[in-house]
């Protein structure tokens, strides 16, 4: 952990504290209109969202921040994530440019709730393999809705029994809009923008819109949004697949290992290189349709039906290529003329090579492509019913299903290899470590004569997650005082994944697939017209040095894989992500809320206790034949939420609870390997369908000074003490009865089966992974909120959004110790404008193995976005936006050095737009 708290971040973080500083006389940030009277101000815009989020955060009986639309179909930013991580506690991670999970409070997705409209719900998408590839896990995936279907997000950090299980961090509550939030009558609201970003130089259109109608008496009403954006984004960098060690073929002109200077840099030396460094050009198209419908009657004065749906389609191409040289496992083809080492690193920071092709002909030396085509679609129905059976009775009825598609069924990897012998191959990372220069020596890396088209693969996968879900309560106002409450709640989660891969049993050399003839002696085919194109302007604002190539040859995927035939070629599948779980949650709960007073001081909160059943039906695959296991678990969850409220301006809250988060999707899967053969003991690897779910106790506690109108300073603190950790592989031995695994799984040709045959129960030593110790996290949260009204004019049209949090935990990884966001804003009658800055400290995504190397993790980032508004008239604002001001680098690092796993930016993004409500 310790590695990744550099002083470069610590850096940044005072550095982002002066700009919010600096900025406050000179920075128009984003803001609210203010008309004042003698008695009334009226607040609208970004002010106004500030002042509704904080009168949900000071009328909530635990601790819960939100963020509120500005206007009608005016969310305050373009990317949910985004917006919530302006809240307090909350990091996010970043996919081509865009927000895409978070992080509360130190723990990450997979501990994190999502509903929509009161309904749980679980969106996913894909991203290169750097970013985490396919999601499936219960991590909620932001980027595959348009922020403009929304008007609310809540975040509660605290739980009560009422709300339902499964979080450790927080549930966030996503609120579409319905037709009874606006007046009587017709409502709309229209907007366009023209983005263009400044590495891709492309042009990209955003449109939404929304239209509610309701008759005079609200009895009856309908809306309708959608939100459409199309967007190319260019990724561009240098990166390494992490860092090695190896035994090269000679050093220095004598062969390894007896020459003298072959020790000094091979695996036992723990000197590591670059696996394979390479810079790359990631092309995204983007394509995002999403749309709100909903209905609402009131039949009565004492009952509301509300019917809502959700559509979201996610499209998506991405194109990667890049020029590398695979070190990875091929040592032995290298000859290091000569070599520096960093001792401080401990790595070979520059090195000549002459690169040799291996005995099957292809070369570690290679232009690689990738296509992949990626598509989500999530479509959600809603029924909720609202009904006052009389003055001190209220009941809600709730169901509804959601169901989120991934489907990614082109994957497709083109390696064109060089050919012969390179000589004068070199890299150097003396002057920089994340842009090294790379200099390919004797290969014109534009030459097609010196390429063969050598290798492909396909691997099509999905993932699909489903839930279904059921759940009615009733509240009774026992006296003026106290309310009781208690319901029921079933819930059924289905996921499921698949993946099958397309490639030769050789490997994936294209020689060895059918009907492919390559010349005799060759390791692939030639590389004629039609196959292949230049990849020309690399490195626009990359910071490399001069000397590096701009240009390479890179493939044709869909004309290369058409050539060679590989999507008739039938898929086999990959056991490992082929697998399904399916859960059914039936819950219930007990709750009393209060508002009484201790003594001369109110206090309100509620006191509770949830119960759930939990059945887990886990299926995977074990050499080839499916298993399924099922099992149960129960878990009694009580809660108490207080707030006291020691005067008009002070709230203090404490709150208490258990908490539950179901174990992580892949590891559930009874899938893995059994070797009959060895034993007994027999020897079965898998993952662990009777893990327990993750358990923790909380406490939280927060101090809220709300000293003026529209203004608060708070403090919060919190513990969260886990149980049922998750450790890695252990290994148990059982009976082959209580595995879980079917009799007749081992093939009959086994002594494992030849001992059941025979009425035995040998045993098995099953290795996966399994619940371990406890865990803890705690932290601390401060935010400071006020519109500068008391300073004298213009700037007290100038306001302040800000807050700073700071998270430990000595076993937990995932998370930044420091992290913080701001926002400057300013509003006149006609102008709105707003500068918001969001910092994470790095953070660890792996942990160092046995020898204290091979840590993994994401060097700190400092995000700057800017947003305004211009009043033309009453009805019509032109509007500019500018995301990711200052080009920030996603920088992945590896090691105590944070030497450079990826180092990738997507440049600036600029929007133009105009927008209409009536």
């Amino acid at each position: 952990m310790s590695y990744f708290k550099t002083p470069t971040g610590k850096m940044r973080l005072l550095a982002g504290c002066a700009m919010a500083s600096l900025t406050l006389g000179t920075v128009m940030g984003s803001a609210a209109q203010a008309q004042e009277t003698e008695d009334v101000v009226t607040v609208t815009g970004y002010r106004q969202s500030l002042a509704a989020a904080l009168d949900v955060k000071r009328d909530s009986n635990g601790v819960v921040d939100a963020v509120v639309a500005e206007d009608i179909a005016a969310f305050p930013d373009l990317n949910l994530a985004e917006s919530i991580q302006r809240i307090p506690g909350i990091s996010i991670n970043r996919v081509a440019g865009e927000g895409r999970q978070i992080t509360v409070r130190g723990l990450g997705a997979d501990f994190t709730r999502v509903r929509i409209n009161g309904m749980e719900a679980l969106s996913t998408t894909g991203g290169s393999d750097a970013s985490g590839g396919s999601n499936r896990g219960r991590g909620f995936d932001f980027n595959t809705f348009a922020s403009d279907l929304f008007n609310e997000i809540r975040v509660t950090k605290t739980t009560s029994a009422s709300m339902d299980e499964g979080s450790l961090g927080a549930t966030v509550d996503l609120f579409t809009a319905r037709a009874f939030d606006y007046d009587p009558g017709l409502t709309a609201a229209v907007s366009a923008q023209l983005g263009y970003n400044s590495l891709s130089e492309e042009t990209s259109p955003r449109i939404a819109g929304l239209v509610s109608w309701s008759n005079d008496d609200q009895t009856f009403g309908a809306n309708l949004s959608v939100a459409y954006t199309d967007r190319t984004i260019i990724e561009e960098g240098f990166s390494t697949v992490r860092w090695d060690d190896g035994n090269f073929n000679s050093v220095n002109g004598v062969a390894c290992p007896a020459g003298p200077d072959c020790a000094g840099i091979n695996s036992s030396s723990l000197v590591y290189h670059p696996r394979i460094p390479r810079y790359g050009r990631l092309t995204n198209e983007q394509e995002r349709l999403g749309i709100t419908g909903g209905l609402q009657f009131r039949p009565s004065s004492s009952t509301t039906v509300s019917l809502d749906a959700l559509y979201s389609s996610f499209d998506a191409t991405r194109t990667e290529n890049f020029l590398e040289v695979f070190m990875r496992s091929q040592q032995g083809r290298f000859d290091v003329n000569s070599f520096t080492v960093n001792s401080g690193l401990n790595i070979i920071d520059s090195g000549n090579f002459d690169v040799s092709p291996n005995a099957n002909g292809t070369h570690p030396i290679r232009s690689e492509g990738r296509y992949d085509e990626l598509s989500t679609e999530f479509t959600q129905f809603t029924l909720n019913v609202d009904h006052d059976f009389s003055d001190r009775l209220r009941g809600n009825f709730l169901a509804g299903t959601v169901e989120s598609e991934f489907d990614n069924p082109i994957q497709t990897t083109i390696l064109f290899d060089a050919v012969g012998v390179v000589t004068g191959y070199s890299y150097d990372f003396r002057n920089d470590l994340q842009t090294p220069a790379i200099d390919f020596g004797s290969l014109d890396v534009t030459d097609p004569s010196q390429f063969a088209f050598t290798e492909v693969r396909d691997r099509p996968q999905s993932v699909t997650n489903g839930f279904d879900t059921i759940a009615g309560s009733l509240e009774y106002d026992l006296n003026d005082s106290w309310t009781l409450s208690g319901g029921l709640s079933f819930k059924q989660f289905d996921f499921e994944t698949q993946e099958a891969r397309r490639e030769s049993t050789n490997g994936s050399i294209v020689c060895n697939l059918p009907g492919v003839s390559c010349p005799v002696g060759a390791s692939g085919l030639p590389i004629t017209s039609g196959l292949y194109s230049v990849l020309t302007g690399f490195g626009s604002g990359l910071g490399m040095p001069s000397g590096n190539d701009t240009a390479w040859l890179v493939p044709d995927i869909q004309a290369a894989a058409a050539a060679v035939g590989i999507y008739d070629i039938p898929g086999t599948v990959r056991a490992g992500n082929q697998r399904a779980v399916s859960e059914e949650d039936l819950g219930g709960f007990i709750q009393a809320n209060f508002e009484t007073m201790l003594g001369d001081i109110p206090v309100r909160g509620d006191l509770g206790v949830r119960y759930v059943e939990t059945t887990t039906t886990a299926t995977g695959l074990v050499d080839g034949t499916e298993v399924t296991v099922e099992r149960s678990y129960e878990d009694t969850l009580p809660s108490l939420n207080l707030a006291f409220d020691f005067t008009d301006e002070i709230v203090v809250r404490f709150g208490a609870a258990k908490v539950m988060a179901r174990p992580s999707l892949g590891n559930l899967t009874p899938g893995g390997s059994l070797d009959s053969f060895n034993g007994p003991p027999f020897r079965y690897n898998a993952g662990n369908p009777g893990l327990d779910p993750y358990r923790a106790t909380t406490y939280d506690a927060s101090f809220e000074w709300y000293f003026d109108d529209e203004a608060l300073f708070a403090i919060s603190v919190f513990y969260k003490d886990v149980d049922s950790f998750f450790t890695s592989s252990q290994s148990v031995e059982v009976p082959y009865s209580a595995s879980g695994l079917p009799a007749n799984l081992p093939p009959a040709s086994s002594p494992l089966f030849n001992l059941i045959d025979a009425g035995g129960d040998p045993l098995v030593e099953i290795s996966q992974v399994s619940n371990g110790g406890s865990a803890s996290i705690q932290g601390f949260e401060v935010a400071y909120q006020q519109p500068f009204t008391f300073l004298p004019g213009p700037f007290d049209n100038f306001g302040f959004q800000g807050n700073y949090t700071y998270v430990d935990s000595d076993e937990i990884i995932g998370f930044s110790p420091n992290a913080y966001n701001a926002t400057l804003y300013y509003e006149d009658d006609r102008l709105s404008a707003r500068i918001s800055a969001a910092y994470r400290d790095a953070y660890v995504t792996r942990n160092a193995s046995s020898n204290g190397r091979n840590e993994r993790g994401v060097d700190s980032s400092f995000n700057l976005d800017f947003a305004s508004s211009y009043q033309v008239n009453d009805m019509i604002d032109v509007t500019f936006e500018a995301i990711n001001l200052t080009d920030e680098f996603e920088h992945q690092i590896y090691d105590a050095g944070n030497l450079p796993n990826v180092y990738h930016h997507t440049g600036t993004e600029y929007l133009f737009g105009i927008r209409a409500s009536f």
